[in-house]
């Protein structure tokens, strides 16, 4: 069925409205067919979570999804790991049931309506540390006897760094290790901590993977896919019109895709240079009191950095003397506020160079302090 936007903000809904990504798609699909696993690592919101539906909707084998970002724990993590495991490769009905039923010793799996869905999903419970560690076995004897090839992605896997449990790595791979027909994809996005993960020699998933570095889109590639989509609809969109949008919104897919469904909703015929300023003025105006909220989270310096990041686009070079003296900055601040910004996730390190890492927000800094 057509959607009434193709610009998606969230979500996967078919080829037509993904753009691109063949080179991406078809390693993932060589890696994972050649019998490797994959850490694909990308900033957040630059396409990684569509780019793993698409690549599933190219494969020939059972797939599972599961977003573990909010997880704080080995417990939480076996919960959602549980229920997406036993959700999407099995349906609470007749010889099913019996199978989960089958898979936990030490838990007792039930059966509850999905209030989004109406339909009926299987639910796990866990107490403890203890019976999170014994339901982590029973899930993957589960999956080391099922005979279906099986791919299974996990987003945001940086996260289980964070545990209290420091053992969780090493739990993970002893199990993942002995898997034989099922492959992984661990997807995230912060890169420093991901790559530590699998190229550091002391970590146990050392060089386990084939890693797999999303970048944006290609400028071309990204405006001709834009172009169609107007043109189907019959609206009418200029080359140096698709340039403007694709530059402002620095490729970073997210931010591409906001401002193109917002143009796209708001004409019926051309897309004009107007159309254009309006839509960056009602972003700005839906997110100010969010960004201005962000000047009392971080100290003076922190802020006075980010704005001097923000006015220049890019910054290779933040402790260039050039660069301090325009924005009254001290080379000591610099190298402790470049540290918190990171770690807050407020810049990104593309290459070389720092950037605001919200694009809307650098705009709006750029272009109002």
């Amino acid at each position: 069925m057509a959607l009434d936007n193709p610009f998606l903000t969230q979500g996967y809904a078919g080829k037509e409205y993904f753009c691109n990504r063949q080179k991406e798609t078809q390693k993932i699909l060589t890696t994972l067919e050649n019998g490797r696993n994959l850490t694909l690592i990308s900033l957040r919101r630059m396409g990684k979570t569509g780019l793993i539906h698409h690549s599933f909707k190219e494969m020939k084998v059972d797939c599972v999804y599961v977003d573990i970002l909010h997880t704080t724990n080995l417990k939480e993590f076996t919960l959602i790991f549980g229920k997406a495991i036993i959700n999407q490769l099995e349906t609470p009905l007749g010889k099913s049931w019996n199978q989960v039923l089958n898979i936990f010793k030490k838990i007792q799996p039930s059966i509850k309506i999905d209030p989004l869905t109406g339909q009926p999903a299987f639910d796990l419970s866990i107490s403890n540390e203890k019976e999170a560690e014994d339901t982590l076995e029973d899930i993957f004897n589960y999956l080391t006897k099922r005979k279906k090839k099986t791919v299974i992605a996990i987003d945001e896997f940086q996260q289980i760094s964070y545990y209290p449990e420091k053992k969780t790595e090493a739990l993970l791979r002893s199990y993942i290790q002995n898997l034989h027909n099922v492959r992984f994809i661990f997807a995230g996005s912060i890169k420093h901590i991901l790559t530590a993960m699998f190229s550091d020699a002391s970590r146990p998933f050392y060089q386990s993977t084939q890693f797999l570095f999303l970048e944006s889109i290609e400028k071309n590639e990204y405006t001709e896919f834009i172009k169609s989509h107007f043109n189907k609809s019959k609206k009418k969109i200029e080359e140096n019109i698709l340039g403007e949008i694709v530059e402002w919104a620095h490729l970073h897919t997210f931010y591409v895709q906001l401002f193109c469904h917002k143009v796209f909703s708001k004409t019926d015929k051309n897309v004009d240079e107007k159309l254009l300023a309006e839509v960056k003025s009602e972003i700005f105006e839906e997110n100010e009191p969010y960004y201005i909220s962000y000047k009392n989270l971080l100290s003076t310096q922190q802020w006075n950095l980010l704005r001097a990041i923000a006015k220049e686009g890019s910054v290779s070079k933040i402790n260039q003397k050039k660069f301090l003296n325009t924005y009254q900055l001290s080379a000591s601040s610099v190298q402790r506020s470049i540290k918190a910004l990171e770690e807050r996730e407020m810049v990104a390190l593309e290459g070389n160079s720092y950037r605001v890492y919200d694009v809307f927000l650098g705009r709006w800094l750029a272009e109002n302090y």
